[in-house]
């Protein structure tokens, strides 16, 4: 139900520097950035997964599970000789659909398909190397995540549940391929904070993928 995106880390040097990726892992995620000046930067992320499983109810009938997400957020960035850190902030809204026991829906306890609605706001600094090749980034991002609305066939009800806290460390690895070219690697992991959430969420999350950066060079910044 809950899916959490691939941590967009774009560890700028500079004002003019934009960059655009996208992963494969849980899905795929399209992601964007852009330096604003020498310290503010602005970035959006879509993430879309569908797949094709089995209907709990009649398992010779098949159904998509589907997440939907995007989210923008500003923040601040500073890069030194040997490091960087950023810290963003920012909100986005989702849909899932999947397959789970939801007794609020008046259905009892049999597993059935239902659609959710949500919205997250996110907290996310990230501190990383500054080398030319290769660099690390560590993102302990905090997410708080509020489900606004359930759907199972004819019946929608609003759950009273509240926001949810997460948090969602990952580790990132980038290195260089071409003059303005990185491929990366990220794990992450996603945990409720306390551990009672009443949705389905992906708690452990790898993804692969590739950054086109333009208006600056890869090399590391001259101080």
């Amino acid at each position: 139900m809950y899916v959490p995106n691939t941590r967009n880390t774009p560890m700028f040097n500079g004002q003019g520097e934009l960059q655009g990726s996208i992963f494969l892992g849980t899905g795929i995620d399209l992601q964007g950035a852009v330096a604003l000046s020498d310290n503010i930067g602005l970035m959006g992320s879509y993430s879309l997964l569908s797949e094709t499983n089995n209907d709990p109810v009649d398992q010779s009938q098949t159904f998509k599970r589907k997440n939907n997400f995007f989210e923008a957020g500003l923040g601040y960035y500073q890069a030194t000789r040997s490091r960087r850190i950023e810290l963003y902030a920012g909100y986005g809204q989702g849909k899932g659909t999947t397959t789970g026991q939801y007794g609020f829906l008046g259905l009892g306890q049999q597993e059935v398909i239902v659609t959710g609605k949500y919205n997250r706001f996110f907290i996310q600094p990230s501190i990383g190397t500054n080398n030319r090749g290769f660099n690390m980034i560590f993102t302990p991002r905090v997410s708080f995540v509020n489900f606004n609305e359930f759907q199972s066939g004819v019946i929608t009800e609003t759950p009273d549940e509240g926001i949810h806290l997460f948090l969602e460390p990952s580790l990132t690895a980038r290195f260089r391929m071409a003059e303005n070219l990185n491929g990366m690697f990220q794990l992450g992991l996603n945990v409720a904070m306390p551990n009672d959430a009443f949705f389905d969420h992906v708690p452990l999350q790898a993804s692969f993928g590739i950054q086109l950066h333009l208006g600056g060079s890869l090399r590391t910044r001259v101080y």
